[in-house]
């Protein structure tokens, strides 16, 4: 069986082929059918996922061996959508303090939720409200930045008496979110504050009730926590059946993974085949996610901050610099405007690019279900056979995630298979993603310059 360098460095293993895989996780129907993957390619793939054994050392992840050998932590964020039965007494511990802490915020009846937290305690929060919370009367503030600008226009006119505040900080020392509650509130609403963090004792210091503070696990990452409770605000707002259901879709991809049976069905293994097949044979740099439903405008840059966080990395497991391609650079948009944006050059251009298209099949008669369908078929098709030059067209590999609709359950499907596949990526790569001592630079030096 090839090795992996064999297998990026022969460039036959991304020749065109007829496979059209399909694979389906709950609500979720990922085709593969436009990659035009090659018999020879996804056999050699798999042949070195089974050599590598790639399953069963995700599968020690995912049953609390240490995968975080540089911080010396297991990666325990899957503890939290496996079964009751599965389940630890300490997670049933924390989702119990997240429903009464919950349902303590909703007796209040605040009149606007604020929530600091930048980074993973942010960006999950913040897509899932824009996916399934855009139709709660709740009003949800987030402020995320250190631009005394941004916390000025997002609070302006706001009663702070009728207000709640959530700050969402694993360590409790990020500047970023502490720097702006304290600009907010000047520590005078301390009964309406609330915390999320790993660190109990700092949140305290802070002045926050001890009846107001949930913690979560330090081994749980910051880019994997919105299966912790930093989403409190879908709780708040959506209440238990549809968190438990969120949790639900979490488990089906990790069940596809663990107890499929054959590396055929599993498919974020397809996934990584393609993310290999377009980064480290094909050398296309970039991974573009294009969402054309509204409320999953931004998962692009939550795929964005998984992705490279966890796998732009330059060392492998042994702190030897790897002499091949890690984590492609990961960018989208919302499709009906990116239509009128950069569509141009992935139709015309000379840049290739790795192609995610994401899209729900609820109420298909609408416009931009229309343009969904419309452009990836120009996408599969071009226009290779029109005599004008410069009217000639691109035909572009990509793969569809199409959603039964976009629900508490596909939202987790989505997600964690997302997750899931970066992790069967960094395996491949043979590097740790759950580590990111790179930002660590450029937060030490941001202290010399504060006064």
């Amino acid at each position: 069986m090839p090795s992996f360098r064999n297998i990026i460095a022969d460039k036959k293993y991304a020749k065109k082929g007829e496979a059209t895989p399909v694979k389906k996780i709950g609500g979720l129907t990922i085709d593969f059918s436009a990659q035009r993957f090659s018999q020879e390619y996804l056999d050699s793939f798999l042949g070195h996922i089974e050599q590598e054994k790639i399953i069963e050392r995700f599968s020690s992840i995912y049953f609390g061996e240490q995968a975080n050998t540089t911080e010396k932590k297991a990666a325990d964020h899957f503890s939290y959508r496996k079964t009751d039965i599965s389940r630890d007494q300490k997670v049933l511990e924390e989702q119990e303090r997240m429903s009464t802490v919950s349902d303590q915020i909703n007796k209040q009846n605040y009149e606007t939720i604020i929530f600091f937290g930048i980074g993973g305690s942010q960006l999950g929060p913040e897509l899932i409200q824009q996916t399934l919370c855009y139709g709660s009367n709740q009003k949800i503030i987030f402020i995320t930045g250190s631009d005394p600008k941004e916390i000025e226009n997002k609070t302006k006119g706001l009663c702070l008496e009728e207000c709640a505040f959530i700050l969402a900080s694993k360590s409790f020392s990020t500047i970023e979110t502490l720097r702006s509650y304290e600009i907010v509130t000047k520590k005078e609403y301390m009964e309406n504050t609330y915390a999320i963090t790993s660190n109990k004792s700092g949140a305290e210091a802070l002045g926050v009730p001890s009846k107001n503070i949930l913690t979560f696990s330090k081994a749980t990452g910051g880019r994997f926590s919105i299966w912790s409770p930093i989403n409190l605000l879908f709780l708040i707002q959506m209440g238990k059946k549809a968190i438990q259901d969120f949790y639900l879709g979490g488990h089906e991809a990790d069940e596809n993974i663990l107890s499929s049976g054959r590396l055929e069905d599993v498919a974020s293994i397809y996934m990584c085949a393609q993310d290999i097949m377009h980064n480290n044979i094909l050398d296309n740099q970039t991974s573009a996610i294009l969402a054309y439903d509204w409320p999953l405008r931004g998962f692009y840059k939550y795929a964005q901050q998984l992705e490279m966080e966890s796998n732009g990395k330059q060392v492998d497991q042994n702190g030897e610099r790897v002499d091949y391609q890690t984590n492609s650079i990961v960018w989208g948009g919302y499709g009906p405007v990116s239509q009128h944006s950069f569509y141009q050059q992935i139709f015309q251009g000379t840049k290739d690019m790795n192609l995610y298209f994401i899209a729900s099949r609820e109420e298909e008669n609408k416009l931009n279900t229309a343009q969904y369908f419309g452009q990836t078929q120009s996408l599969l098709e071009g226009t290779e056979t029109e005599k004008t030059p410069y009217k000639q067209t691109n035909r572009r590999r990509f793969t569809t995630l199409e959603m039964e609709k976009i629900s508490p359950r596909t939202m987790g499907n989505l997600i964690a298979t997302w997750e899931n596949k970066t992790i069967l990526n960094s395996l491949i790569w043979k590097i740790n993603a759950f580590d990111q001592w790179g930002v660590e630079l450029g937060k030490a030096n941001t202290k010399k310059y504060l006064k």
